[in-house]
C-alpha cells in the first residue's frame, strides 16, 4: 500500500501554490530587471529561503489561507457608502 498517496505535492519543500508565487516574483524580477542575472537570482533564493521558513512547522496550506486573510482583510474594513456617511460620533447620535 501506498504511504505518500494522500500527501500533498511538494517540490523542493513548496507546495504548488508556494511555487506559484516564487514563479510570479520569478517574472517580476526579470521584467523589473531584464540584465541582472546574479541580482535576480540571488532574490529569488532570498524569497524561497523566506517560504521556507515562513512554512516551518505550519500545517498544509498556511500561505494560501494567509494571503486569503491579508487581502480579505483590507476589504471588510471598507463600510457601504450609505453607511459610511453615518458612521462615527455623527452617526452614532
Amino acid at each position: 500500500m501506498y504511504r505518500n498517496l494522500n500527501t500533498p505535492d511538494k517540490f523542493f519543500g513548496l507546495e504548488l501554490a508556494d511555487g506559484c508565487a516564487l514563479l510570479f516574483v520569478f517574472f517580476a524580477a526579470f521584467m523589473v530587471n531584464r540584465e541582472g542575472l546574479f541580482s535576480n537570482g540571488v532574490l529569488l533564493l532570498l524569497v524561497y529561503l523566506g517560504l521556507r521558513a515562513l512554512k516551518r512547522g505550519k500545517p498544509q496550506g498556511y500561505l494560501l489561507v494567509l494571503g486569503r486573510y491579508v487581502l480579505m482583510s483590507r476589504f471588510k474594513g471598507v463600510p457601504a457608502f450609505g453607511e459610511a456617511e453615518h458612521s462615527g460620533p455623527e452617526g452614532s447620535r
